[in-house]
């Protein structure tokens, strides 16, 4: 599994997710935007998720941000790749409330994630 399908594959396991430069017009709330950052072996890369949900109250994606959370976990999760891993870690902050200045109904958490890749290329 590429890189790219290594990280693709973790952030849909939490919701449907696409790059954030490919997202489709008739995307339904909730869904997840991430940044496709990459690179090889014992590089740290910082790279950015974004959590989408639409209504009134912060409840539903604060538990799922938790879930994101409580996934990567103190000490990281480490992904399988194609000629390696990819370690996971969060990063400071980890999450951040966001909104849209189009829909005041718009929930948005900003998610840090530092990736750390362990490939030959």
């Amino acid at each position: 599994m590429t890189k790219a399908a290594a990280i693709y594959n973790f952030w849909n396991s939490f919701l449907t997710a696409y790059e954030e430069n490919t997202v489709p017009e008739n995307a339904t709330f909730p869904y997840i935007t991430y940044q496709l950052v990459t690179d090889s072996f014992d590089t740290d890369v910082q790279m950015t998720a974004s959590i989408w949900y639409r209504g009134s109250s912060w409840v539903d994606i604060n538990a799922k941000v938790e879930e994101i959370s409580k996934t990567i976990s103190q000490g990281g999760k480490i992904l399988n790749c194609d000629n390696g891993k990819i370690w996971l870690k969060r990063g400071t902050p980890f999450a951040q409330n966001m909104g849209d200045e189009s829909d005041n109904l718009i929930k948005r958490k900003y998610l840090n994630i530092t990736a750390e890749f362990f490939t030959a290329d």
